[in-house]
Order: C-alpha cells, then structure tokens, then sequence
C-alpha cells in the first residue's frame, strides 16, 4: 500500500534539479545572417522533491494541430549568446523541429495564445508528439514532463493540458485527411497548473530573444522582436496521474491550451477544429523548452521489482538459516 501511494504521490510534481549534458557544432548563420552557435544542451534526467527521472526514449515525429480561424502565425524563443545578437542553438526552420531536439537553448513562445491579435498570437490548438507508429506499452514507471520558460513563482509559469494517445487513425478536419493522427486518448485529461512548477526554477535566468512569423509551420525566416531574461522551470506527469493502467498500448501524447476540454469524453479531443472543445479566443501563452516528446522513466523500481528483491533477499535468508542450522548439526 506504502509503495502505491508514493507513486501516486509524483504526479504533476515540480522539478527542482535538471542533469544535462552539452554538444556543439560549428558555428553557422541562418535567418538573414544571424550567428547561431549550433549548441544542444539537452535534459539527461531530472529529480524532484521526492524522487529521480532519466531520459527513456524520445518522439519519432511532432504535428502541430492549428485551427482555420485565428491567424497562421509561429512565434519562438533562443537563448542569447555574446554578443546578444548571436544565439546558442540551432536555427530551427520549420515548427515541428522547433519543439523536438531535447534542447534548453530554444522554444515556442506563446505557443497556444489564439487572442489578442497580433504576431504574437496564432491559431495553434494542439501539439501532437508520437513515439511509435505501432504503439508502445505503458509501464508504471513511465513519464513525460513540461518545460516552460518564465519567471520563478508559484503563480508564474503557464497552465497547459495533457494526455496520452491510445489510438492512431485518419481524420478529416477542416476538409482536409490526416493520417496517423491521434483519434482517440485514454484516462485522464491532465492539468498541469502554475503551482505545479514549484516555487523555484531549475534553470536560471538567461537572456533570449522572441522571434515572430506569419508563415505558419515555416520558419525559414522570422523576424526578431522583444528581449527578455527569465529561467525554465518543469513539472513531471507519473502514468497513474493519466489514469492509464500499466500494459496499455499508447502512441504518445498531446499537449493542449489550458482552455482545451473533452466534454466529458476523450474522444471529443481528436478534432481540433471543433470550437466548443477548443476555443480560438484566449488560449495559453505557455513558452515551451524544446524538450518535448521525449519519454521520461521513474528510476525508483516498479512494485514488481520491489516484489522480486523482496523473494530474493526472503529465500537468501532461508538459505543462510540452513547453512547455519547444518553447521552447529556438524558439530554436535
């Protein structure tokens, strides 16, 4: 029972240390002749307040779900370099390759803000990251996290939603066919709230720029707009919290705008064009990390695991009792 309710425990937890590990390529220019650096800091594993998470697997592919009402518009973040017009990561060129990479340098800024109008806003509704083709089996020590870039604080970070993908299958929106794309979702539609990032960011404040396009998916140019200095801060979502049992087939996941809802059922979320679940007013402002898709695993053992050491250690102390029991026999 103790072991049960530790696990329940982590969900929508905050992070509190992030483990890394640094590569670089050449330098390069992209975007009209800016510097890039071409540095990847990637997350390796994370711990919070209770527990410790590594890296398990990453997404084969990233959708970027928008609606035909607000404007076609893509909005992102990179962390500055010396000078501050040069920039550590990659120059991402098209969305999808924006949020994946496993990189803190760079991200999505306001990434499902429909409203007020403005490059600033656009008409992203759902971001779709698919770890297999085939699907995979849950295990109770599977997680995912969210990565925001914001200021510290327990009112600070942006709300976002969260499930996992239990089917893939065509789709027609918006009079076009999707293939491969989530039609059902399994559990829970998890709320990540702003507490649930802690009170502290695990990564310090740095300095970045906010880049804006009207070309929707493309971002083979954009055109730089405000600064900033603000950290990153995280939270940790277990498989209980997603009230999915361990064994079920999942493609991956999607994250949503805090406004998102299923209606009371998870199959309502699968047609992003539908108003009354996703609303094109408002809309989460949430800056992610470009951490997204990758597949978190507890490190603590699963019950089952915890059983075995258990028998184990059970039948060694047998063992040792006999061992015991035929010496003093010997000598008697």
């Amino acid at each position: 029972m103790g072991l049960a309710v530790a696990a329940s425990a982590l969900a929508q937890t905050a992070i509190t240390s992030i483990s890394t590990s640094f590569s670089s390529l050449a330098d390069g220019t992209a975007n009209g002749g800016l510097t890039y650096y071409n540095d990847t800091l990637a997350v390796t594993g994370f711990s919070t307040a209770a527990a410790s998470y590594s890296v398990n697997g990453s997404a084969i592919s990233a959708f970027i779900r928008r609606n035909n009402v607000n404007a076609n518009n893509s909005s992102s973040w990179y962390a500055t370099g010396t000078p501050v017009t040069q920039y550590r990561a990659p120059y991402a060129t098209t969305y999808d390759s924006l949020l994946l990479g496993n990189n803190l340098l760079r991200g999505s800024d306001n990434t499902f803000a429909n409203t007020p109008a403005g490059l600033s806003a656009g008409n992203i509704e759902r971001l779709d990251f698919i770890l297999s083709g085939s699907g995979i089996a849950a295990t109770a020590d599977m997680a995912f996290a969210i990565f925001d870039r914001g200021a510290a604080g327990l009112t600070a970070h942006d709300s976002v939603k969260i499930a996992l993908i239990t089917s893939l299958g065509s789709i027609t929106v918006n009079g076009v066919t999707y293939s491969n794309a989530p039609t059902n979702y399994g559990g829970n539609l998890v709320t990540v709230l702003p507490a649930n990032y802690g009170a502290t960011n695990p990564v310090a404040n740095f300095g970045y720029d906010l880049f804006r396009s009207a070309n929707g998916d493309n971002l083979a140019s954009s055109t730089r707009d405000t600064a900033g200095t603000q950290g990153i801060g995280g939270s940790v979502i277990d498989l209980s919290d997603f009230n999915v049992p361990p064994g079920t087939i999942i493609y991956g996941y999607s994250i949503f705008s805090n406004d998102t809802t299923n209606g009371g059922s998870m199959a309502n979320l699968a047609n992003w064009s539908n108003v009354t679940h996703f609303p094109t007013t408002g809309g989460s402002g949430v800056d992610l990390a470009a951490v997204n898709g990758v597949q978190f695993r507890n490190n603590v053992p699963e019950p089952a695991t915890y059983g075995l050491i258990f028998v184990g250690a059970m039948i060694g102390l047998v063992l040792l009792r006999r061992q015991r029991r035929n010496r003093a026999d010997s000598k008697s």
